[in-house]
């Protein structure tokens, strides 16, 4: 193999991978159906609300969630809402601003907001590195949420701490 086989293979490689992260050579982003990237399901649990969220949250796929979180507001006025980012595989940073979107959106409702996180993955860290440990009521499962939720177990506002992870 001669050098310009190793360059052109190492660039098709890298070419390849850039493509399955949808972005293209030419620096532009690759338009990508929000649908496939992430699925946000919702459901009533007696007085409480969960979204969950699966797969990619990120700059493409934050509108989606935007959306499902609408429409439950449009349907009660004070809200009790467990956002459970479970199985969320990535998470960016406008993953974080829609979660503080919310938060403040649930807040003007005089409503509560519980976030479900599971320690070790990389929205994990995420929050950690945000300082948004501190700022939203997080618990590392959907049944210690709930759990906290019908307990009252709560801090008191936005910015405290409160339950399993600190």
């Amino acid at each position: 193999m001669s050098p310009s086989d190793t360059w052109t293979s190492r660039r098709t490689t890298r070419t390849i991978s850039l493509l399955a992260q949808g972005v293209t050579v030419g620096g532009g982003a690759m338009p990508r159906d929000p649908e496939t990237q992430l699925e946000v399901r919702s459901w009533r649990l007696d007085s409480l609300w969960v979204l969950r969220l699966m797969g990619e949250l990120d700059a493409c796929t934050v509108p989606s969630v935007r959306v499902k979180l609408d429409k439950v507001l449009l349907t009660f006025e004070a809200l009790t809402l467990v956002v459970d980012l479970t199985r969320v595989t990535f998470m960016a940073s406008a993953g974080v601003g829609v979660l503080v979107e919310i938060q403040e959106k649930v807040s003007e409702r005089s409503g509560r907001l519980m976030v479900v996180l599971p320690a070790g993955g990389r929205p994990h860290r995420l929050f950690e590195l945000t300082g948004m440990m501190g700022y939203l009521d997080v618990r590392e499962t959907l049944e210690g949420a709930v759990r906290a939720l019908r307990e009252g177990a709560l801090s008191p506002a936005p910015g405290g701490v409160a339950g399993e992870m600190h």
